[in-house]
């Protein structure tokens, strides 16, 4: 079996949300972030990888959010009643991975459907 780690850094995880109807039969994605992300990711994968993969394979995902300024006090700590483990709200783990996944795509493996197992956190 192959094993590939790698970390895409410079900018947050983007979701993939929903689509927007323009009317006319265009639509854009509602985060104006994930095509940003999207390239980032196929391009840190394609460093590590020269061929897709044929058939099924397996996922990790490990995303590193920023907390919330809320949780930290003036002096920059954490807070104590902050939560342990960052809560998203709005980029909710789903729409993360379906981003990332995509992103993959063409690089990591053919097609997405490809993925038989996914472990994110």
């Amino acid at each position: 079996m192959t094993f590939y780690n790698f970390n895409v850094n410079g900018i947050e995880p983007a979701p993939q949300g929903s689509k927007t109807y323009l009317g006319g039969g265009r639509l854009i994605e509602s985060c104006k972030r994930v095509k940003t992300w999207r390239s980032l990711v196929y391009k840190v994968a394609g460093k590590f990888i020269k061929t897709p993969i044929e058939g099924p394979c397996e996922v990790k995902l490990v995303f590193k959010l920023k907390r919330r300024k809320s949780d930290f006090n003036s002096k920059g700590e954490v807070k104590n009643k902050a939560p342990q483990h960052y809560v998203i709200k709005k980029n909710d783990l789903d729409k993360l991975v379906r981003s990332t996944l995509d992103g993959l795509t063409g690089v990591a493996y053919k097609d997405d459907c490809q993925v038989i197992r996914i472990l994110a956190s």
